[in-house]
């Protein structure tokens, strides 16, 4: 992820803050931090990350991996949506769509083994989703809010994101 300056970088990562919630996630990330570059402006927890275990069938293995691509895609959809959508003002448009499928398409195949409709279906689903959760009334304040206080205090642990972003639950 490339950001065209801070307030650009606050917005995505806030975006990433809210993938985190509305999927749930809050046990995947110990905080936030705009220090960081791209994805590492997330401060995943151990659960993030797969630790193989031979005791794990392969079935729960392949599912934690999936389960795993599938926030993660939330997260790169979340950040480009809010920065996009909320920051720049502006509607999604087919370049953006097709680029954020490509990343889904390449990462699913390389993570999961995933066949390009696979991938796909997973894409549309998430992507519809945040379009809406973005589009939803009241979000705009919310992030300007959230993206305000995060330029300003620089990063959040996660009780401080759940409790600043808890009227998503």
């Amino acid at each position: 992820m490339k950001y065209r300056d801070e307030d650009d970088k606050c917005y995505g990562v806030t975006g990433m803050a809210i993938g985190l919630t509305i999927y749930n996630a809050d046990e995947y990330f110990d905080g936030i931090d705009i220090d960081g570059d791209g994805m590492d402006c997330i401060e995943f927890s151990s659960n993030y990350f797969f630790k193989g275990n031979p005791a794990i069938s392969a079935k729960a293995s392949w599912q934690h991996t999936l389960e795993r691509f599938q926030v993660t895609l939330g997260l790169v959809i979340a950040d480009a949506l809010c920065r996009k959508m909320m920051h720049d003002h502006g509607v999604v448009d087919k370049k953006l769509r097709r680029q954020l499928l490509d990343i889904c398409l390449e990462e699913g195949k390389e993570s999961c083994q995933l066949e390009e409709d696979e991938a796909e279906r997973i894409f549309n689903k998430s992507f519809n989703y945040l379009v809406r959760v973005f589009s939803a009334n009241g979000m705009r304040e919310l992030i300007r809010d959230f993206a305000g206080n995060l330029k300003a205090k620089r990063s959040f642990t996660r009780q401080e994101v759940a409790e600043m972003l808890h009227q998503l639950r």
